[in-house]
């Protein structure tokens, strides 16, 4: 056990990368988890399997030129560095000697924030542009990626049931929008006033 050495498989949770607060990470990483190879003497790879003491892969990434053209995709090559654990004092005997996968790839953008219009959808198979929206609130305040952000025209609701009284209804928030504030507002959906009807006889 103190001498011998041996190998051991652990799969550790991936955080997604640490970026600056004006800054976002687009396009989910390709996977939630790392599978690391340890080696080490007997008694480290003892206490490894004893205390669980690596938690997770947690990436930093620190962008140096903020005035480069967003949205910039970046690889990373994982290393040992990139390990976390819970003790970090106690945990010195183990050598991380394998990563699978070898790197990850993500992009990052810059955050802004837009004020925009909300569009009230229908739950029925008629067309929104036959009835009449009608909202508490007509615009939100919508941050996240810039190139996200930017080609919004609007955002819409789920869908509601027209004919209703004024309910209180989520707004959908796109891939790469960080908030939608406020995230409700009360909408109704009305059936158009009936300009014709059939006369008494």
């Amino acid at each position: 056990m103190k001498e011998n050495l041996f190998e051991i498989d652990d799969t550790l949770p991936l955080a997604p990368p640490s970026v600056a607060s004006d800054l976002i990470v687009l396009n989910g990483l390709d996977s939630d988890s790392v599978r690391i190879t340890f080696s080490g003497k007997g008694y480290g790879v003892l206490l490894d399997q004893i205390l669980r003491l690596p938690e997770s892969v947690q990436i930093n990434v620190t962008m140096n030129d903020q005035n480069q053209d967003f949205p910039v995709t970046i690889v990373i090559d994982l290393s040992e560095n990139d390990i976390v654990y819970n003790n970090e004092e106690e945990y010195s005997t183990l050598t991380a000697t394998a990563f699978r996968p070898t790197s990850i790839e993500f992009t990052i953008d810059r955050n802004i924030i837009r004020n925009l219009p909300v569009a009230v959808v229908s739950s029925t198979d008629i067309p929104e542009r036959y009835y009449w929206p009608a909202t508490l609130g007509s615009t939100v305040e919508v941050k996240g990626a810039e190139s996200i952000v930017n080609h919004l025209d609007s955002c819409y609701t789920v869908q509601i049931d027209p004919g209703m009284d004024y309910v209180r209804t989520a707004i959908v928030k796109p891939e790469g929008v960080v908030y939608i504030s406020p995230s409700f507002i009360s909408a109704e959906l009305l059936p158009p006033v009936e300009v014709i009807k059939p006369l008494d006889r």
